[in-house]
């Protein structure tokens, strides 16, 4: 339906090309970038991982021809008693920030924000990992004092991220200096006895899908792979990715870094790119190398390169507040939020009740942890 010179659609991701087309050109020119929310990570997710249950909301132009926002959607449960729509974003995917254009005005975002809302009985919709420093956030919240919405803040942290230009390089620059870093460069030389270490960034569709295969054999081989939690372990997770990385390459959306001691691989990520943004997806490396920190020369050999290319705009860990690795290599700050908004007498009681039974969720959690014996 057509409301205030939007068409709110409704939408199965891969199902329909020419909204796809428009989803794909919106997370290219989108304020602020999230790769999670494009159409090449959503619908790979939604065919391999999610059972074909999430729905995608796209905010289109009067004409059609140009989409204004949009809000891939899956329903959890976070409490007991209400079901409720939640952008995607978790896991696999930890970055919810709206993909919003420049022409999305207050009245369109509102009523994306009211289509997401009453999928479900009490009108209120979960916005986790949503970026609070950026244009988005700004417009976000805009809107909603703008138009009567409550809201509530369940959460707010930082992890660690790497800025672009001057900035970013001078940070960079400060590395070899801080003592934190000493210990690396001492493996480093270490390493450089044993053979010839170096660094390439793989780019091209050809070289990142050699890439992914030489990163999926690695982690399997380590400790994730014992345990069965490796992208090799669960064809579901191995075809989500190969297909994720296959299709995001066609955008130039996927690096992969490889550090190499002469021609054996040990330590390499894969990276997704969205407007010149880099986010930090995974890492691994050789674990009977561990002694030499091998990741932590990659996340040094990994800034270097980023820094070089001009269309760098900066790079998101994607790690938890607490990941000591990335917190020593990148000290600049990401901060980010999860959000209850909704509207209507239930809004509330569902809101009281999502954040009651989360924080029992990590209090029980919590409390397996200590009884295993796990920090």
């Amino acid at each position: 339906m057509k409301q205030d010179s939007a068409t709110i659609k409704l939408l199965i991701p891969g199902k329909d090309k020419a909204a796809d087309h428009l989803w794909q050109d919106l997370s290219q020119h989108a304020l602020e970038p999230n790769p999670f929310f494009s159409s090449s990570f959503v619908t790979a997710f939604n065919k391999h991982k999610a059972n074909h249950s999430i729905k995608l909301l796209l905010a289109l132009d009067p004409s059609g021809t140009k989409a204004l926002a949009a809000l891939p959607i899956m329903m959890v449960r976070r409490g007991l008693l209400f079901k409720l729509p939640s952008a995607l974003a978790g896991n696999y995917g930890p970055l919810g920030t709206l993909l919003l254009s420049e022409e999305a005005t207050p009245a369109i975002l509102s009523n994306l924000l009211e289509a997401a809302c009453n999928l479900s009985p009490a009108k209120t919709l979960l916005l986790p990992y949503h970026g609070t420093e950026g244009a988005t956030y700004n417009q976000l919240q805009n809107t909603l004092s703008m138009y009567g919405w409550q809201q509530q803040i369940s959460t707010q942290e930082t992890r660690a991220l790497q800025p672009a230009g001057p900035e970013g390089q001078a940070a960079f620059d400060a590395l070899s200096k801080r003592s934190s870093w000493k210990g690396a460069f001492k493996n480093q030389r270490r390493l450089e006895k044993q053979g010839t270490l170096s660094f390439s960034m793989l780019e091209t569709s050809e070289d990142t899908q050699r890439g992914l295969e030489e990163f999926l054999k690695l982690e399997s081989a380590g400790w994730k792979g014992k345990q069965g939690t490796a992208l090799l372990s669960r064809e579901p997770d191995a075809a989500f990715t190969r297909e994720m990385v296959t299709q995001a390459s066609k955008t130039n959306g996927i690096r992969i870094g490889q550090l190499l001691l002469d021609d054996r691989l040990i330590a390499t990520n894969i990276l997704l790119r969205e407007q010149g943004r880099i986010f930090g997806w995974k890492t691994t490396f050789d674990e009977s190398l561990a002694k030499f920190s091998p990741g932590q020369l990659l996340i040094y050999y990994s800034t270097q390169k980023l820094l070089e290319d001009p269309d760098f705009s900066g790079a998101d860990s994607l790690s938890t507040p607490d990941n000591q690795m990335a917190n020593k290599a990148w000290t600049a700050r990401f901060s980010y939020t999860t959000l209850l908004i909704g509207k209507g007498p239930l809004a509330r009681i569902a809101m009281w009740e999502a954040e009651a039974g989360a924080r029992l969720k990590q209090a029980l959690k919590s409390k397996l942890k200590k009884l295993l014996g796990r920090k």
